[in-house]
């Protein structure tokens, strides 16, 4: 091969090499954009617009669905029961394990919160039974499962347990009902970025007997 070919040939070889990379890095960099504009369409379609069509303004309703959340969380968290075997013989240490005994001003407290329908939820978990003569209790005495109010603690929107982060989301409002949702996250403290738990629950409030009250908040939001 003569000298003017081979040079001929190599300037060849070098054009249709740059011709390569100039299209292999536009492909790469239109793939680089369609994973952009996926990435931003998924974030988009993750946005809730809040939907108000109460007569109340957005703060007053985040004031209110928060205050409702919190008075629940802290009833559930400070609950007082009673050993089963303490207050009736007709139970022993062994009842002890498996159920406790709670009062009707814990139950007057949830009634006040909580719509009928979400009550009654409890209330048919409840059983109520007779103290022994010499224990003194002024008030209706019911048995229940140690693990009765467990869902709420741990997974729901007022969760306290395997929590340390909150976001609350308006979702709708109308006059007669609310529609929220709870982000709760358990994260590391060092590195917010790496979190073990992110769910998120409904937390809706109705207009019952002229009061707002909590019909819903174990539902997860998928």
């Amino acid at each position: 091969m003569t000298k003017r070919r081979l040079l001929t040939f190599g300037l060849g070889l070098l054009v249709i090499i740059l011709l390569g990379l100039v299209i292999l890095t536009t492909f790469n960099f239109q793939k680089e954009k369609l994973n952009i504009h996926e990435d931003l369409t998924d974030n988009k379609q993750e946005e809730i617009v809040f939907n108000n069509n109460s007569d109340m303004t957005e703060q007053d309703i985040r004031l209110l669905v928060e205050e409702k959340r919190v008075t629940l969380k802290n009833i559930i968290e400070n609950i007082k029961y009673y050993n089963l075997s303490e207050i009736s013989s007709d139970y022993n240490a062994e009842d002890d394990q498996e159920y406790i005994a709670i009062d009707e001003d814990l139950l007057n407290e949830l009634k006040k919160i909580l719509t009928s329908i979400a009550y009654t939820n409890i209330e048919d978990e409840l059983t109520k039974i007779e103290p022994d003569a010499n224990v003194l209790l002024d008030k209706n005495i019911y048995k229940c499962s140690k693990s009765i109010f467990d869902d709420i603690a741990y997974d729901s929107a007022v969760a306290f347990y395997d929590v340390n982060e909150e976001q609350l989301i308006l979702e709708s409002a109308t006059n007669e009902k609310i529609v929220a949702i709870e982000r709760i996250k358990l994260c590391d403290e060092e590195n917010t970025e790496v979190c073990t738990r992110d769910s998120k629950y409904y937390f809706i409030l109705e207009k019952e007997d002229n009061d707002w009250k909590i019909s819903e908040l174990l539902e997860k939001v998928e």
